[in-house]
């Protein structure tokens, strides 16, 4: 009997062993269409969501959804994976998890990120051998963002680019770039993308892309926002502690990931890397208005598809990884940042910054020599990069000075006519009321001059640049005025959209146009006459007619301009002419409001 119990225990352990095997995932079953095709081809949009489905499917740790639709009707696919299957906002926030939002194919031609986050998902859902990297993340993945350009496919869409052998195009369907277009929201993918990053609020922000540029060893650098342009904790945690916990082990191969490489000089890599703030219309620093860090990664052009999937992979499973451990770090971060801009962001704040000409850092950069020489063909320098590889510690040019600043409202008064306006303020998550009756207050108001639009269109829009000339006077604010309060947490996203002098301000990008224009003329024979009177009752009036015909050469030669003159000084003039219609409310009040639907 013990010899029949034991062989009986053998058997069954035998079967245990088979029925767990069978359980086990077959790793050739899960090869993603990329690795399948020897690490040289992308899948398209329906392969992409047919493997995402099979996620879906193989694990209850997967959900796929559609957060909007392109112009061209497809869905924007949104793949959620999360341990509680906390696959909505509510329960996210239930969790305590941090939640991070992985985005790639914004430019549909630098693809590397769709690849790495397949395989990545893979690992961390069927096979598990990433498993652990969500017990303290819930991850939100956009496989590809910019799915119609996606499926503008071919051979030759990035003529700067090694593979994969096709790819999709840098642009949307209406001819957009979505990586300019975070403030001004002009595109649908754009303002569906703006309701789900407000409807989750993503702790850490991710954007993977491949570079342009020079040619050098590194396979990836990348950019994070971590200036004055950054709420104060959040930037602390940035430099403290996610740098130097992450990029130190993305080394491989004797070869660094370094901050983004832009040369102060392509003919002379040695006189160092400039750094710097970029503008809002940029996904990584829209997210820093949000008080969330948002990292930026560029993988290098030149270098095979493989090595760069490899290395974006790298770089979100290490910030992953990290976070496993100090994700309660950066939620209070977060946190923290978010009740200060609350409370008060201070007696200036920053609006433009501008790269201080002198080096604060140095960089180890790993290069290629180089021979310049001058081009028969365009005229220019031309530089060929040879493949004999040089290292040398260069400059870095990463200060900043803030070249703009403004003195925070309590409040904007926006009139209910720009209802364009307030559509926008509404997708950027900004907390909005209605006045449910008149108020009377002091108020502060800029008075535009000298606006010039580009001529070429830029994004769609042909951007006005301007003079800005403040001034308080005392209004009547009717009934149904929008209220704009700086005491929330989306304050940095409000001033940028509706300080005129902020880089990416919707005054810029032409949503006040109409502001601009005269729209009530004075007849030449009625000017004439009333010039004539004007000039004889008034000699200090004389005086300043005469100076600005001797001053200003086009002036004097335009009758048209000089009998504008002395409308514009008559009780006829239009004051509605160049007046910024946003007031500035700067003492804050109880006044009689509702929230704005």
């Amino acid at each position: 009997m013990p010899l029949f119990r034991r062989a009986c225990a053998a058997a069954l352990a035998l079967l245990l062993c088979m029925v767990a095997g069978s359980a086990q995932p077959s790793a050739k079953k899960w090869l993603t269409d990329y690795e399948l095709s020897g690490y040289k081809r992308t899948p398209r949009y329906a392969e992409t969501m047919a493997y995402a489905r099979r996620l879906e499917k193989a694990s209850p740790w997967i959900h796929v959804e559609s957060f909007g639709r392109s112009p061209e009707g497809r869905d924007l696919p949104l793949i959620i994976a999360s341990k509680e299957r906390a696959f909505t906002p509510s329960a996210a926030a239930k969790s305590d998890k941090a939640v991070v939002l992985v985005q790639n194919g914004i430019h549909a031609g630098e693809i590397d990120g769709k690849d790495a986050c397949l395989m990545l998902l893979r690992d961390i859902a069927v096979t598990k051998t990433k498993a652990s990297l969500l017990d303290h993340v819930i991850l939100l993945i956009i496989p590809i963002y910019n799915v119609d350009g996606h499926e503008r496919f071919g051979k030759f869409n990035r003529i700067n680019q090694t593979g994969p052998e096709e790819m999709g195009w840098r642009v949307t369907a209406q001819n957009l770039n979505l990586n300019r277009d975070y403030m001004k929201a002009d595109a649908p993918e754009t303002q569906a993308w703006l309701k789900l990053f407000n409807a989750w609020m993503p702790d850490f922000f991710i954007d993977a892309h491949v570079t342009d540029g020079a040619d050098f060893q590194h396979v990836a650098t990348y950019s994070i926002e971590s200036h004055d342009n950054v709420a104060a904790p959040v930037r602390s945690w940035i430099l403290d502690r996610y740098l130097p916990g992450v990029m130190p082990g993305q080394t491989k191969n004797g070869v660094a990931v370094v901050p983004y490489i832009f040369l102060k000089d392509d003919t002379d890599p040695t006189k160092g890397v400039i750094g710097g703030a970029a503008a809002p219309r940029f996904s990584t620093a829209y997210a820093s208005l949000h008080n969330r860090p948002g990292l930026l990664i560029e993988t290098h052009m030149l270098k095979d598809y493989k090595k760069r999937v490899e290395a974006t992979y790298r770089l979100i499973d290490g910030t992953l990884r990290f976070l496993q451990k100090d994700a309660e770090a950066l939620r209070s971060a977060v946190r923290q940042a978010d009740a200060e801009t609350a409370a008060g962001l201070g007696p200036t704040f920053p609006l433009q910054f501008a790269s201080v000409p002198v080096a604060n850092q140095t960089m180890h950069f790993q290069g290629f020599r180089q021979k310049n020489d001058d081009s028969p063909i365009s005229g220019k320098t031309r530089i060929t990069y040879t493949k004999e590889p040089f290292e040398a510690d260069v400059p870095r040019y990463d200060s900043i000075a803030a070249t703009v600043t403004v003195t925070p409202p309590a409040a904007y008064f926006i009139p209910p006519a720009w209802e364009a306006v307030v559509a926008r303020l509404k997708l950027h998550g900004v907390r909005l009321e209605r006045l449910t009756a008149p108020v009377e207050t002091e108020a502060e108001f800029y008075r535009f001059s000298n606006a010039a639009w580009q001529k070429e269109p830029f994004e769609g829009r042909h951007p006005v640049t301007f003079t800005a000339t403040a001034f308080r006077a005392k209004r009547s604010f009717p009934k149904g005025t929008i209220v704009a309060r700086l005491n929330q947490k989306a304050a940095r996203v409000l001033l940028h959209a509706l300080e005129p002098k902020a880089p990416d301000s919707f005054a810029s990008w032409g949503f006040f146009d109409a502001a601009f224009e005269q729209k009530e003329y004075g007849e030449d024979y009625v000017l004439e006459p009333m010039a004539e009177k004007m000039l004889a009752a008034d000699p200090a009036l004389r005086r300043e007619f005469d100076a600005k015909i001797a001053a200003d050469t086009a002036f004097a030669h335009s009758p048209g301009a000089k009998l504008n003159f002395f409308y514009e000084r008559s009780p006829y003039w239009d004051d509605h002419v160049m007046l910024y219609p946003v007031a500035r409310i700067l003492q804050p009040a109880a006044w009689p409001a509702e929230p704005a639907r």
